[in-house]
């Protein structure tokens, strides 16, 4: 009886020992499985047989986030925070996760977290400072770059986050210092060079700019916003044509509806009506519920003397949007000039002054809006109301 006894207690002590062995079997296995549908299931019979085995949520939270099931991942990655509250790690990997949903401020919180736990761990506070990037906190994310300014495994990244920080906060000189410092390293870096032309474009040096962003593009044919940028440096400096050629260079890249609208722009710069209204077509067709391609287009055809489309495309920009001053003033042009309709024109003229159009000298002479009020904007009448607003 004795010696029975002493079996029963020796098999209830390895029983424990057993059942782990069995999770630690199915986690193992799991492992070495490459489909991800089949390590899942092995993780999960790993949690069922023993359900504090944080090594296995943890790969099945990396699985399901892999397999873009974030929901179930970040059940997991609770689940783990909850076994292991002191595991700095754990609050890391849960915020990675947050990172790939691009859910940055639940990443900081826990990235903050995992910093507290250990403050000397350089992955924290590189992911953070990203994460301050995207949400345009740039001031804490330059703290965090300060901490691992000298980590060379990702050097060039952390010092274009620092140059386009400093470049966000309009520290110019210190951004620049760090873009030049970049190009003496490399002198072909797209990123660098296209900063230093943002720099010199917002300091209105326009052909210093177009410089920089010739040099970008022709490392990188691809940079949009390169194109974006030269083509709104050439219209700057009155270069219309290399303008226009920028944009179809963009569209090419980038058929989008604002692109369409400001290359049209261009085009009423060149006098080219018909492209103009050919381009705020498209922008229309891309975008039929933005109102100011209408109104562009409705100008355009003004001038074109196709007034009945003029007027329905007025209509429909006044439908979307009925504040807008520029569509008014058309309106008012478009009733004096085809319609010699008084009333109505300083009707609209009035819509225009209260939704704060203040380009009054646009109105009179050699304005641009000037040959829509022919005849009249000399007129008493028609000063003494426009002198009512500009006061």
């Amino acid at each position: 009886m004795k010696h029975f006894i002493c079996l029963l207690l020796s098999l209830f002590m390895l029983a424990p020992l057993v059942y782990a062995q069995s999770a630690r079997q199915y986690y193992d296995k799991a492992l070495k499985t490459e489909d991800i549908n089949e390590r899942i299931k092995l993780l999960s019979k790993a949690i069922d047989k023993s359900p504090k085995f944080t090594n296995a949520y943890h790969h099945r939270a990396d699985a399901y986030k892999e397999k873009g099931l974030f929901k179930k991942a970040l059940a997991d990655y609770n689940k783990i925070i909850t076994l292991s509250p002191k595991d700095p790690f754990k609050y890391y990997a849960r915020g990675l996760a947050y990172m790939q949903r691009n859910d940055c401020d639940s990443a900081i919180r826990d990235f903050s977290e995992a910093i507290k736990l250990k403050s000397n761990y350089d992955d924290f506070y590189y992911n953070r400072a990203q994460c301050y990037m995207t949400l345009e906190k740039y001031s804490p994310a330059l703290k965090d770059l300060e901490k691992i300014k000298n980590r060379k495994s990702k050097e060039h990244t952390i010092e274009i986050m620092e140059g386009r920080a400093n470049f966000f906060l309009y520290r110019y000189d210190k951004a620049r210092k760090v873009f030049n410092k970049l190009l003496k390293q490399n002198p072909d870096d797209t990123e660098a060079l296209f900063y230093i032309g943002r720099i010199y474009f917002n300091n209105e040096l326009y052909d210093e700019a177009i410089s920089y962003f010739s040099k970008t593009l022709n490392r990188d044919p691809s940079f949009d916003t390169a194109w974006l940028l030269r083509a709104s440096a050439f219209k700057e400096i009155g270069d219309y044509e290399q303008a226009a050629q920028d944009y179809t260079k963009l569209i090419a890249l980038k058929p989008e509806y604002t692109y369409y609208n400001r290359r049209g722009l261009i085009y009423e710069e060149l006098d080219d009506w018909r492209a103009a209204a050919e381009d705020y077509s498209y922008a229309i067709a891309l975008n039929p519920k933005w109102a100011i391609p209408y109104n562009n287009r409705g100008y355009a055809y003004l001038k074109l003397k196709n007034y009945k489309k003029a007027k329905k495309d007025f209509d429909m920009s006044l439908k979307l949007s009925s504040y807008l001053p520029t569509t008014h003033i058309n309106m008012a042009g478009y009733y004096w000039t085809v319609k010699k309709d008084k009333r109505n024109m300083y009707k609209h003229l009035d819509l225009a002054l209260k939704n704060n159009f203040k380009d009054f000298d646009s109105l009179y002479e050699s304005g641009k809006k000037a040959w829509l009020f022919k005849n009249i904007n000399n007129s008493v009448e028609f000063r003494s109301f426009i002198s009512d607003y500009n006061k």
